[in-house]
């Protein structure tokens, strides 16, 4: 590994102490994945424990996004573990995968909608998929997806995606995210392509909606000043490891060469 600060060791004494007074909601273990002779992730650890946020950041291509697929189990490392509350996902069957996928929420880059779709269908989706409900709790669920995201659903349900801002866009996205009510949340540069206002207004979403449904979060961005907010610890990765593990204040203090580069 290059010259660096100490990457993050989950099997430290440090990690064991933390570990015995938290509830870790998911853990990550020495994963390592290669496209062909591109190596992808290098002996990748960390742990989120439950309720709290860990920022993933580090330039385009450096495996940022590739870990979220990883946790949804859309790929599949070459080696290491990925336990979730306390189940390792790589001796799952697919069926016992999919109702993992159930408690996982996730936001991607650009909203992912189905452009056929109105807003109330969108939201409703994987309640459909994966419950059994009546339209009118169904009704309710999207109804409270939405305002906690300060969307009106009398104003927005019929509309489809084309008629949205690019922030209304990303905020639908998390509504769907949350509609099935997963415990951990998965985001994907949530501000991408968003004005500062707006991007603003969005980590303050992740931030209450972390409080309010106290859920866990792993979000991948580049956005260091949104970083500073949400953020409980931060991951940077370079060159397919992680070269920087510690809190939002310790990256903004840290001399490491690749985080001041990254932060300035």
């Amino acid at each position: 590994m290059a010259d660096h600060e100490p990457h993050f060791d989950p099997h430290s004494a440090d990690m064991a102490a933390q570990a015995a007074t938290e509830t870790i909601a998911l853990e990550v273990r020495d994963l390592n994945l290669a496209f062909g002779e591109r190596q992808i992730l290098c002996d990748i650890s960390f742990q989120v424990p439950e309720g709290e946020a860990l920022a993933i950041i580090g330039q385009s291509g450096s495996g940022k996004s590739t870990i979220l697929k990883l946790i949804l189990r859309l790929l599949v490392p070459d080696s290491g573990e990925i336990v979730i509350r306390g189940e390792n996902i790589s001796q799952l069957t697919f069926q016992e995968v999919l109702q993992v996928r159930q408690g996982l929420g996730m936001v991607f880059q650009a909203s992912a909608l189905f452009d056929s779709l109105s807003v109330y269908e969108n939201v409703a989706y994987p309640i459909r998929e994966h419950r059994d409900m009546s339209e009118d709790e169904i009704e309710e669920r999207v109804r409270h997806s939405l305002e906690l995201v300060d969307l009106e659903l009398e104003e927005f349900a019929w509309r489809l995606p084309a008629q949205l801002s690019g922030g209304q866009r990303k905020r639908v996205g998390i509504a769907r995210a949350i509609a099935d009510q997963p415990s951990i949340l998965l985001y994907d540069e949530p501000t991408s392509g968003l004005d500062p206002v707006t991007s603003r207004t969005i980590v303050k979403m992740i931030k209450r909606l972390q409080t309010e449904l106290e859920v866990t979060s792993i979000v991948v961005t580049h956005d260091v000043i949104a970083v500073k907010h949400f953020a409980n610890m931060v991951a940077m990765l370079k060159d397919c490891e992680i070269v920087f593990y510690g809190t939002p204040a310790e990256m903004i203090a840290s001399q490491n060469p690749h985080v001041r580069e990254f932060v300035e």
